[in-house]
């Protein structure tokens, strides 16, 4: 997986290594991570790798306002909303590694935007076919074709004949079917040749049936040539102070952008760096505010990412995946009347919509406290518990969980259930 060069100094390894059990210590010196990122391993055999790792796991805790800068970098490239707020930590985690030991003169502030270029082909693709990136499709075997000869050059001889003698008689008509007769019998041992020669090339086609199952797939001697079809260079291994190590595109894009230093696992990296903005398929009004979740023009919630490219005039192209369909939730089926009162859960529909509090009793959040000064003892030194009323009876505490469409951001960080 890795060179034992240890070509990173101070590597910040994401979730992905540690439940892929990636030997890390082939690839960096210093292994660094956040918590947030260890708190995400739940799994038994996960948490007993973590316990013995065979090199010293740093775990850091990251500047908040390191974390200000790259969550207002990430909304500029239009990936804020696919971040998750461990994913944030972990990116702020390498920009400030990258401060501390190499500085912040290289570090961009700005987004790249990619540049399209049209390119003018002068010659036709003769391949109808075109080739399917992941499969290796080997050489054109060169199949030897066998004309034979057509066994209707008889009836062919015959309507021509027709076509020059428009008018023949019954008896004329006789005479030539006669001589056609006499024609089929001297040439049927010919055509009965044939028959048995290509009978012979099915078998022997049929033996070597085993032969060409093996064409299509990748094996040791076609590897190579395989991965230069589908365009697979191997990155060159450059010694660095801080890198990354993430598969998520999306924190790539955004350590790409800033100019930072990303590692690959298993060689899952991006090729090339983009920038997404909100487009909106009703009105067709574009924004660059990935936090929007209703169209700023039009209201509705038919906003769809699509990424931007400059073409050489300086103007923004954007390019749309039709292959994706437009999702039809809440378009399909009615929804649900609204309902009023302190308690009511309703969908989101509109960006100024209000909500209720949701808020429990008064009642609910007493608590006793016999050793207080001013304690009056009533009927029972135990406190009365709300079981009666409205919040009571949905379950709603004091902290208790908030609905997924109430919350402002939906990766935001919540506290954790104890």
């Amino acid at each position: 997986m890795f060179e034992t060069n240890q070509s990173v100094e101070y590597l910040v390894v994401d979730t992905t290594a540690f439940i892929e059990n990636a030997s890390l210590q082939l690839a960096g010196k210093h292994i660094v991570t956040c918590q947030d990122v260890v708190d995400e391993i739940t799994n038994k055999r996960q948490l007993r790798r973590l316990i013995v790792l065979p090199y010293d796991l740093v775990i850091k805790n990251v500047d908040p306002e390191t974390v200000h800068i790259v969550t207002e970098f990430s909304k500029k490239t239009g990936d804020y909303p696919s971040l998750s707020a461990t994913d944030l930590k972990v990116i702020a985690l390498t920009y400030q590694l990258e401060k501390e030991h190499v500085g912040i003169e290289h570090i961009r502030s700005e987004p790249i935007t990619q540049k399209t270029v049209n390119v003018v082909t002068t010659h036709a693709d003769n391949n109808l076919k075109a080739d399917v990136v992941g499969f290796f499709a080997p050489n054109n075997i060169s199949n030897v074709e066998v004309e034979l000869e057509q066994p209707s050059e008889v009836a062919q001889n015959v309507t021509d004949k027709f076509k020059s003698n428009s008018e023949l008689s019954d008896q004329n008509f006789e005479e030539e079917f006669q001589t056609l007769n006499l024609e089929n019998l001297q040439n049927s041992d010919d055509e009965s040749n044939i028959l048995v020669a290509v009978e012979d090339e099915t078998d022997s086609n049929s033996e070597d049936d085993d032969e060409d199952d093996n064409i299509g797939w990748i094996t040791p001697s076609n590897v190579n040539k395989a991965k230069k079809q589908m365009n697979c260079q191997a990155a060159e291994e450059v010694s660095v102070k801080v890198a990354c190590m993430t598969t998520d595109f999306a924190m790539q894009n955004v350590l790409k952008q800033m100019n930072l230093h990303v590692s690959a696992l298993d060689g899952r990296i991006i090729k090339q760096i983009k920038t997404y903005v909100l487009r909106c398929y009703t009105c067709f009004k574009t924004t660059s505010l990935m936090t929007k979740t209703f169209c700023p023009k039009c209201g509705n919630k038919t906003l769809k990412r699509v990424a931007v490219t400059v073409d050489a005039d300086g103007n923004q192209q954007i390019h749309i995946n039709g292959r994706r369909p437009l999702t039809s939730r809440g378009k399909k089926f009615s929804l649900p009347t609204i309902k009023g009162g302190k308690h009511s859960n309703n969908p989101h529909l509109v960006e100024d919509q209000p909500f209720p509090d949701q808020r429990p009793t008064r009642l609910a959040k007493t608590k006793t406290n016999p050793l207080k000064d001013d304690y009056i003892a009533g009927f029972s030194p135990f406190v009365m518990r709300d079981v009666t009323s409205k919040s009571a009876q949905l379950k709603i505490r004091p902290h208790s969980e908030v609905k997924h469409w109430m919350r402002s951001n939906p990766n935001a960080a919540g506290r954790r259930k104890k």
